[in-house]
């Protein structure tokens, strides 16, 4: 027995899926709340590394603040440093001259012993770097100006003699004694090492 088959029958034809209006907006709006919820991850992240970057510049801003004050608190520690040697020294030259004055009103000064003051502004005159008074004797029974100090370098007691043989006072008189005798500093503070002085010059025009 044979059976036809109508293949123009509309129950055996391929049927095209169609999308609704519904289902459609339904898609667009899926896909928009997507691209909102990724803009706003993106967004959120964004924020989050800007914070990170912010929060970066002001530790990079707070160290180099630290830094600058630290150079500049062992800047000022250095000049306080130099400012205090400085310091040191002036006050030691005044103290030197103050002995001068006290050792001008104590020293002796009889028969043809000359006056003390043109000496005393000739040692005022001449100062050197690396030397210091720290003493002073005017007459006495030798009739001798006596000068005590240090030195950083024995050399700079003959260049200290040749300055004051430059001064009026002093030129042309020789210096009957020169006693050089070597200290050394402590390790901890101070030179490693100086050299005391002590040299004698007549006064009396007779010793000279």
């Amino acid at each position: 027995m044979t059976q036809q088959i109508n293949l123009l029958d509309p129950r055996f034809r391929q049927r095209k899926k169609h999308f609704s209006a519904a289902t459609l907006a339904l898609a667009l709006a899926l896909l928009l709340a997507l691209s909102v919820g990724l803009q706003s991850l993106y967004a959120r992240q964004n924020r989050a590394l800007q914070a990170t970057l912010s929060d970066t510049d002001r530790r990079v801003a707070t160290l180099r603040e630290q830094l600058v004050r630290f150079s500049n608190e062992y800047s000022a520690q250095g000049r306080s440093t130099a400012l205090a040697d400085e310091t040191a020294r002036v006050e030691e030259r005044l103290r030197a001259r103050r002995e001068l004055l006290a050792g001008m009103r104590s020293g002796g000064g009889g028969g043809n012993v000359e006056g003390f003051s043109p000496y005393l502004a000739a040692l005022a005159r001449q100062t050197m770097n690396g030397v210091w008074l720290t003493g002073i004797e005017i007459g006495g029974k030798s009739g001798d100006l006596v000068l005590k100090g240090r030195v950083l370098d024995s050399d700079l007691v003959p260049a200290y003699i040749g300055q004051l043989n430059k001064e009026e006072p002093f030129a042309g008189r020789s210096i009957t004694e020169l006693r050089l005798t070597a200290k050394t500093g402590k390790a901890t503070s101070g030179p490693a090492r100086y050299v005391e002085f002590s040299l004698s010059i007549p006064l009396r025009k007779d010793a000279s």
